[in-house]
């Protein structure tokens, strides 16, 4: 009879848990538990593997044992606090982890646990520390390393993320998880040349890394540059078949191509390697919705919230194939719990809205709105429909019987098709513009392209006097000019260089075609140019007017108005900038 454990029976099942056999581990170390029942090692290696195939409490269980047999057993200590970190016994996890390092102060992979389990309880600053602390003594240790750049990203430090990435370079330059995660930190604070730049370099070391190839595809999709995104998600999936986030992405971007079937296909895809994801299943309902095929689409919405019934979004899905299949109450309904389970979510509010107008129950849609209003009063699509609605509503007693047109405003029309008026620039102006912080618009989802800088679509929310000036001339501009309140809803800079332009587009966007409302026929865009640069070229920044088509040559302190569903576009090749600010506004 065996009397003692033997280092190859131990090492023999090292090798069958490296190797991912779980359950041959598993069952060769309970069987050598029934003859070594005091080995703590043993009851650490079951634990493990009980750990692995998700039975935390037998898990805990073993752990429990060989702390009992060996109470100075450092990887115990860690082993079982790893599993009540996955349990959310924050503290109790962190109390196993500060065991751990007291026993072996070199464990780094304690030091790294430690990490997390600080960083759930927020206490980011001590969580920091440890993972420099994990790294200092290895700084090979990738886990640590991730950890690290992200709750630095949560702290907005980027400077600090990225000279702890660059300073780890240093001493390990062939390093592709750092030059992965220095691009990641690049990517998350919208710096997507050098993202793509360390993507590819961390590529050029590791050429099979499918993170790296998924992430340059996210990173040329918020460009809008979609071919290019399929293209990486592509390769990302030919390294990795099972990788579910590339998937998932590559049916995004081909729903944006208006690839609908394609779409379809990827999140299948997903649904056959993982069937638990609420989200794809969400996601191929809203493709199968755009294709029109409702039924298929609803039983989607059902396995999404049957997942997740606290996921607002597939709520709000659901109230859409209802309200297409004229299932009223049912729409109501789920918006409503839509809204209960995040009531800030605009499109819920304004969904909700939308099915009461149609209705005509007026009262009741104008009721939806003042709510959102209050729950989120800086959401954009939620204000222009409470100005729409709701001070109408101030001086009508009998809102139920009112017909939509006296809310709506929809027989604005311009003097003139464009309309054109004067504002003088002052040359202030144009500097406060020159002092901003300006997006490169060719390297972003944006009708510009080429030599072309400018802002996000909220220039006149930067309170700086100025613009605050220039909003009211602007608004009082335009009310003199067609006769009627507005709500103004971008606003927004362009400077076009030498080869700069705009392509061919128009400001009508999705909730502009909402039927309910059909607020197209309430949107207007407005140009007004502060510097015209150098006429004297081949391309002189003529605006281009289309339906009928119109050019038209501006002039310093032009200010343009057209309907928002008027395609344009701008082509300039002159040798001085060309400056303009944007609007986009609707009559009230």
């Amino acid at each position: 009879m065996q009397h003692e454990l033997h280092q190859d029976q131990i090492d023999s099942l090292v090798r069958l848990f490296t190797n991912g056999d779980i359950e041959d581990t598993l069952k060769n170390s309970e069987s050598l538990i029934l003859k070594f029942p005091n080995e703590a090692i043993l009851q650490n290696i079951s634990g493990a593997c009980y750990a692995s195939l998700g039975n935390f409490d037998d898990a805990i269980s073993r752990y429990n044992n060989a702390l009992l047999i060996k109470p100075d057993y450092a990887e115990a200590n860690n082993n079982l606090g790893i599993t009540l970190l996955k349990l959310g016994k924050v503290e109790d996890a962190a109390l196993n982890f500060k065991k751990a390092i007291s026993l072996k102060p070199e464990y780094f992979q304690a030091q790294n646990n430690l990490g997390n389990a600080l960083k759930e309880l927020g206490q980011l600053d001590e969580a920091i520390k440890l993972y420099d602390s994990a790294l200092a003594i290895n700084p090979d240790f990738t886990e640590a390393f991730e950890n690290l750049g992200l709750v630095l990203k949560e702290l907005n430090q980027i400077d600090i993320s990225i000279s702890s990435y660059e300073k780890i370079l240093e001493k390990k330059p062939n390093f592709a998880e750092a030059y992965y995660n220095l691009g990641l930190t690049y990517q998350t604070f919208n710096q997507f040349d050098k993202a793509i730049k360390n993507y590819e370099q961390s590529i050029s070391i590791k050429p099979n890394y499918p993170e790296a190839y998924n992430n340059i595809g996210i990173v040329f999709r918020a460009l809008g540059q979609l071919e290019d995104a399929v293209k990486y998600y592509q390769m990302a999936i030919d390294i990795k078949p099972s990788f579910v986030e590339a998937y998932n992405n590559l049916g995004n971007t081909y729903r944006e191509l208006d690839q609908l079937n394609r779409a379809v296909h990827c999140y299948k895809k997903v649904i056959s390697i993982n069937s638990d994801l609420a989200e794809t299943h969400n996601n191929l309902g809203m493709a199968l919705y755009d294709l029109g095929e409702f039924e298929q689409a609803e039983s989607s919405f059902k396995s999404s919230i049957k997942i997740n019934p606290e996921n607002a979004d597939s709520y709000i899905s659901m109230g859409m194939i209802h309200n297409v299949l004229g299932r009223t109450g049912e729409a109501i309904a789920c918006l409503n719990k839509a809204i209960d389970l995040n009531d800030k979510y605009p499109v819920a509010y304004t969904n909700l809205c939308a099915i009461h107008f149609a209705n005509k129950d007026f009262h009741s849609a104008i009721e939806a709105i003042k709510e959102g209003k209050t729950k989120n009063p800086e959401s954009r699509s939620i204000s222009l429909l409470f100005e729409i609605l709701h001070p109408r509503n101030t001086y009508k007693k009998n809102v139920d019987r009112i017909d939509s047109n006296k809310y709506l405003n929809p027989y604005i029309k311009l003097p003139s098709n464009p309309l054109i008026l004067d504002r003088t620039v002052e040359p202030e102006l144009i500097n406060t513009l020159y002092e901003m912080k300006a997006i490169d618009l060719d390297k972003v989802k944006d009708p510009s392209y080429g030599n072309a800088k400018g802002s996000g679509y909220d220039l006149f929310n930067n309170n700086l006097p100025i613009l605050n000036n220039l909003m009211k001339e602007i608004q009082n501009i335009i009310e003199g000019a067609i006769k009627s309140d507005i709500f103004i809803y971008d606003s927004f800079y362009t400077i076009l260089g030498p080869g700069g332009g705009v392509n061919p587009h128009n400001h009508i966007t999705e909730f502009d075609k909402e039927p309910a409302f059909n607020l197209a026929k309430q949107a207007f865009s407005l140009v007004y140019y502060l510097a015209i640069g150098n006429q004297d070229c081949s391309e002189p920044g003529i605006l281009k007017l289309y339906d009928p088509i119109e050019n038209v040559l501006p002039y310093k302190g032009m200010v343009i108005i057209f309907p928002s569903d008027r395609l344009h576009s701008v082509i300039y090749n002159g040798n001085k900038d060309r400056i303009m600010i944007g609007i986009n506004f609707y009559a009230l």
